[in-house]
């Protein structure tokens, strides 16, 4: 059954199909019969192990690629140029092969700071409006009668006013005319990062072309510069909604799956999980996640079905190897120390803390993105906005020495342990006389982080918001331990 672009699935109609398409299939009870019933039955592994090994490869070709831009706004592999700055040191924060930009104009080799900030800026502002520029190729316009004011999550549009004259609301022609005054929707698949959208679907709402192979393209292409280019994002979330597509593009080889929406929307709850799970490497966490968060209608067979997808995605993606260390995730954090009963104070004013900083966040995000959002010229060009975003990102960034690392090699940096084997090269194990410093550092560092990360959610790129979240916490995290820790020296 096909529905109509802003309807939602009739669930019981979907179900009464596929159960005559089921008693139809069993009446048979010629070998033929049983042999196509088995394989109705199967149909549904086979698809969710050929959705998982498909999100897994994308989502390899996505950490490797962006790994590689990334490092290019600091330098590039002198061996071979398309190598990541890990990949080409080994895992050593400085090598020979790793030169930067500089030694290329000046004289003798050496290394200037300018050059290397000038060449740091150009590449985040290229990155984001090449990002952006990709974005926009997935722009959709709605023609809908219905008053829907926006699809984003930047809440930039305006409000489409209600008409309070009794007359107005009365008068078939008053209302054909406002129906026809009123502007179309426009929304853009590839921005943001999708969750939400996918939540919407699997709840039955049916929005054409928001999980279609053009969404996949051009979204991939586009988290792979939004997040080589440096912005305050990150790509787990866009990760449900590039596994969402697949799941909805796969299903199309089977008429079981394409042809009724509801059944479709089981194959896309073990997608969504899938795109958690090779994101965090947690088959389990992505099982919660669907089961919990998105999806609508989940039956005990789907809970099943969505296992096994989540492992199929896992293990493909341990298979691809991506960080060339044998595991699915960059970096696992071992705390070899235990911690002692008074600290649940701090743990407690910690939480607290984190609670506030929340609140704040969404606030601000609320009050950026009903003011500066709603001006004329943000709203009709939004690459203005990500050029604004970006040029902000690439003056301040360069001159932190946390906020120049990657989001990812940045949690890990956070969350390590200090110990006499640690080798941190972002200088978060200091010594007693070198905590002040790094305080002051921490501070800077989150102070710049929670700002770019409420004013780059809702541009028009490919952006997620769990792991720059996590960061800004982390940050926050360290530096009440480092406070705790100076103090008690």
């Amino acid at each position: 059954m096909w529905y109509d672009q802003m309807t939602s699935v009739d669930w019981v109609k979907d179900s009464i199909a596929d159960a005559y398409r089921v008693k139809e299939l069993r009446a048979r009870k010629d070998w033929r019969g049983r042999l196509q019933a088995s394989f109705d039955g199967a149909q549904g592994w086979i698809l969710v192990a050929i959705i998982g090994c498909v999100t897994a490869g994308i989502a390899y070709i996505i950490d490797v690629t962006e790994a590689a831009i990334f490092d290019y706004k600091t330098g590039y592999c002198s061996r071979r140029w398309w190598y990541s700055k890990r990949k080409c040191c080994s895992g050593a924060n400085v090598c020979e092969e790793w030169s930067r930009w500089s030694s290329l104009v000046t004289k003798d080799g050496g290394d200037n700071l300018w050059l290397d900030f000038g060449a740091f800026f150009i590449w985040v502002v290229g990155l984001a409006l090449l990002a952006c520029l990709v974005t926009l190729q997935t722009k959709t316009v709605i023609s809908s009668s219905v008053a829907i004011t926006t699809l984003d999550e930047n809440l930039g549009a305006g409000h489409y006013g209600k008409s309070e004259d009794l007359e107005d609301v009365l008068s078939p022609t008053r209302q054909a005319a406002r129906v026809a005054q009123r502007p179309p929707l426009i929304y853009y698949p590839g921005a943001g990062s999708g969750v939400a959208e996918v939540k919407v679907i699997l709840s039955g709402f049916v929005l054409h072309g928001y999980l279609g192979a053009r969404t996949l393209f051009y979204k991939t292409i586009g988290l792979v510069l939004s997040v080589g280019s440096g912005l305050s994002v990150g790509k787990e979330g866009p990760y449900v909604h590039v596994a969402t597509c697949v799941g909805n593009i796969a299903s199309r080889m089977f008429r079981k799956y394409s042809q009724n929406d509801g059944k479709r929307r089981e194959v896309l709850s073990a997608s969504a999980a899938a795109g958690v799970a090779v994101a965090f490497g947690a088959p389990i966490s992505g099982l919660l996640f669907s089961l919990e968060e998105v999806s609508y209608y989940f039956p005990p067979k789907t809970l099943f079905r969505t296992f096994f997808c989540c492992i199929a995605a896992a293990l493909s993606l341990r298979f691809l190897n991506p960080y060339d260390t044998g595991k699915i995730v960059l970096f696992e954090v071992r705390y070899v120390t235990h911690w002692r009963f008074f600290e649940l104070i701090v743990f407690v004013l910690l939480g607290v803390m984190g609670g506030v900083t929340g609140a704040l966040f969404i606030k601000a995000s609320r009050f950026w993105a009903t003011t500066f959002r709603r001006i004329p010229t943000i709203k009709k060009y939004p690459m203005f906005e990500v050029l604004i975003v970006a040029v902000i990102t690439g003056i301040t960034s360069f001159w932190n020495r946390y906020t120049r690392l990657p989001v990812a090699e940045l949690l890990y940096e956070l969350a390590a342990p200090c110990n006499a084997f640690t080798d941190s090269g972002s200088g978060l194990c200091p010594t007693e006389e070198r905590i002040p410093d790094t305080i002051r550092y921490l501070i800077a560092a989150f102070v710049l982080k929670a700002a770019l990360t409420t004013v780059t959610f809702g541009i028009k790129v490919p952006a997620g918001i769990y792991v720059p979240s996590m960061v800004v916490g982390g940050l926050l995290g360290r530096i009440v331990g480092h406070t705790v820790q100076l103090l008690t020296l």
